[in-house]
């Protein structure tokens, strides 16, 4: 009796003194928190203590920007598509083209044009949104205007400070950054001071190394790729071409002959970039 009531009292004792499972989890998990924020009240500590320096942007040099002549052991070309005197009803199909390519072309319009054609705003609107460039082509194309008269550098500069603001205006905030001259830089047209006034706005300016000729009376889909042929055999097969369009119907039915040809000859297909600028100009001006 008396060793039953012995082991009774020991197995109460026992079962009085042994530990329970449940502080074993507490234990662990205050364990646990101590060690997570001693780790993370190190760490703040840590970036407390750093210093952030400030440097002045005049005081960083940075490598100049490779020009890529070269792709996977081929030579790097591009084209640069370019079509005047628009906003016209054959923009959209010019543009439809274009985008079924996907490829972006670069536009110079007149604002005359703008003015005369009740769509421009809304084919204006797409390019800007669609990766096009928007480049100036003059308000008027007045020959007299812009290189007859006596200040005839400042009207030049003027119409396209026009064109700019109002082709911001359509756009909701694009501003061009490049012009092309109606007739060309060369020729007779353009002076030193024209140069000027341009430098004294911002403005670049382009005209072509191939021009397509789309503008002649009886051009044709057979003519227009003659010349192109003949011109870029005749420059040699330059690394970097811009391509003179206007926006005629012969143009909306050569346009996809010419996009081929060029594929055929490995050109990759570029807009107009201001933060790339080359230079093509007849006038031979290292400043337009």
């Amino acid at each position: 009796m008396a060793r039953q009531q012995y082991y009774s009292n020991y197995g109460s004792y026992g079962r009085r003194n042994r530990v329970k499972p449940q502080a074993y989890i507490i234990f662990t998990l205050v364990a646990f928190l101590l060690v997570v924020g001693s780790f993370v009240f190190n760490i703040f500590q840590q970036v407390n203590s750093l210093s952030v320096a400030t440097v002045e942007p005049s005081s960083l040099n940075f490598e100049p920007i490779t020009t890529v002549n070269s792709w996977h052991n081929k030579e790097a070309k591009f084209v640069y598509l370019t079509f005047d005197d628009g906003p016209s009803q054959n923009a959209e199909k010019i543009l439809d083209i274009l985008d079924s390519y996907d490829i972006k072309g670069t536009f110079f319009v007149l604002g005359s044009s703008i003015d005369r054609y009740s769509g421009s705003k809304n084919i204006l609107k797409r390019m800007a949104d669609t990766g096009h460039y928007i480049g100036m082509h003059s308000m008027t194309h007045d020959y007299s205007t812009l290189y007859g008269e006596e200040n005839a550098a400042q009207n030049f500069a003027g119409e396209m400070l026009e064109e700019q603001a109002l082709l911001k205006e359509i756009t909701g905030g694009f501003e061009s950054e490049l012009c092309r001259a109606p007739y060309g830089t060369g020729g007779g047209t353009f002076t030193d001071a024209h140069v000027e006034e341009l430098n004294k706005i911002g403005v670049k300016c382009w005209d072509w190394d191939v021009d397509s000729l789309d503008w002649e009376s009886g051009a044709s889909v057979d003519s227009i790729m003659k010349n192109i042929e003949y011109c870029m055999n005749l420059w040699n097969y330059p690394r970097q071409t811009v391509v003179l369009f206007h926006e005629k119907d012969v143009t909306v039915e050569v346009l996809p002959k010419v996009i081929q040809y060029y594929t055929d000859l490995g050109y990759e297909f570029l807009p107009y970039n201001p933060d790339n600028h080359i230079v093509k100009n007849l006038f031979g001006s290292d400043d337009l």
